[in-house]
């Protein structure tokens, strides 16, 4: 991690913050009447996250007649038709309804002709096909960053986060986001009967957030989420599941929008099991061999908001290796990140801290501290420690 830290010093807070909250834009001149912008949307492609207009200051200069507010209006299309008024207005909720179509965003002026506004309407890129909520959408259904852990006793421990979104940082045009933790809560108790528990997003297909977990007879449960941070009946969806000693959820592997699940045998081989998106499998196969030189297989979601998800797994030495996949079921190029990886008791995938498009990886240290570690718009390294964000974390087992 050395290296790791010396870079980080090469940059100033400030750059840092708004690196990890994906902020950063290129000042310009306020817009002409005559200027025709394209919007940009902000937020990422599924179920359950939160899309907004990405600030730039092409519309900086408008207002209405009276000089308050933005003088522009949104509009959200899916497919290029308008979606329904009740679902307009600063930000869109991305529903499972929308799960596989694509997202745009309209923007004209209120007053046509008024000084400063662009003239006629501006319709952004549409976003990528939206897929199933990941991770990185948490547990209570506002598409947030929120912690889940399992203790050594059995008890899982859910610590929700909440996000303010606001629009008064540049006179009443640029966002900004303040997130607090709320009470942490126990959303479970007897989980230490499992041999392995893990999340693999939402697995059957109600737009809420799951859990997988095996027990020593191999049976594999899911336990569907409720959207509010509890756990709907549980059902077995898998059995044999003792032959693997390693099982993650990476979140869509194979780029058909669904969730899916890589397992590991003793022998190091890697095992894709697609998920149909309905809570069962499509045919599963092998993508991977040596992986037992690796003690612990990282799903960090999409670190880079590239659309393709990022796997990391640390050797003995506590080095740290990416293994990117190619959207399709394979892989590009893995790499070597840094060393000094295993300090941390647990590094896990949870979604993006500064409520970004970029996702963060979670650590505790020997402290008992959790940090992050972000890549930004590029995996080639990580940037970090940030933090700590939370004191006492050595209590936990694992992080889900």
């Amino acid at each position: 991690m050395g290296n790791v830290r010396a870079r980080t010093k090469r940059f100033s807070t400030l750059s840092a913050i708004a690196l990890a909250l994906g902020l950063l834009a290129t000042a310009g001149p306020p817009a002409t009447a005559a200027s025709q912008p394209t919007p940009s949307i902000d937020g990422v492609p599924y179920v359950g996250a939160e899309m907004r207009r990405q600030y730039n200051y092409d519309y900086y200069g408008c207002r209405n007649p009276d000089g308050s507010g933005d003088g522009i209006k949104l509009e959200w299309l899916r497919n290029g038709v308008p979606l329904p008024a009740g679902r307009q207005g600063d930000t869109l909720r991305i529903l499972p309804e929308d799960q596989g179509s694509r997202i745009s965003l309209r923007v004209y002026p209120l007053t046509p002709g008024e000084p400063g506004c662009p003239t006629g309407t501006q319709l952004s890129a549409e976003t990528r096909p939206i897929k199933a909520s990941s991770r990185a959408m948490g547990w209570t259904g506002r598409g947030n960053f929120e912690p889940l852990a399992r203790t050594d006793d059995g008890r899982l421990i859910l610590y929700p986060r909440t996000y303010t979104y606001s629009k008064g940082a540049c006179e009443g045009a640029c966002p900004t986001y303040r997130g607090t933790w709320d009470e942490p809560v126990q959303v479970g108790q007897g989980w230490n009967i499992f041999t392995i528990v893990f999340s693999p997003g939402d697995f059957d297909g109600d737009g809420f957030n799951d859990l997988l977990a095996t027990d020593s007879a191999g049976r594999l449960f899911l336990y569907p989420g409720d959207g509010e941070g509890g756990w709907l009946a549980r059902q077995q969806v898998g059995q044999g599941w003792n032959v693997f000693n390693a099982i993650v959820g990476p979140g869509d592997f194979n780029g058909d929008g669904t969730n899916d699940v890589l397992a590991r045998n003793a022998a190091g081989d890697l095992y894709l099991y697609p998920g149909d998106g309905e809570g069962g499998w499509l045919s599963p196969s092998k993508v991977g061999q040596g992986w037992q030189v690796m003690n612990k297989i990282i799903t960090a979601g999409d670190m880079n908001g590239d659309g393709p998800v990022e796997i990391y797994a640390r050797d003995p030495g506590g080095r740290l290796f990416l293994y990117p996949a190619n959207g399709t079921g394979g892989w590009n190029q893995s790499s070597l990140i840094s060393s000094g990886w295993g300090a941390f008791s647990d590094i896990a995938g949870l979604g993006s801290f500064g409520h970004s498009r970029y996702n963060d990886l979670a650590a505790i240290n020997g402290n008992g501290d959790l940090v992050t570690y972000s890549s930004g718009a590029s995996t080639a390294v990580l940037w970090g420690p940030y933090g700590p964000i939370g004191q006492g974390w050595n209590v936990f087992r694992e992080l889900l």
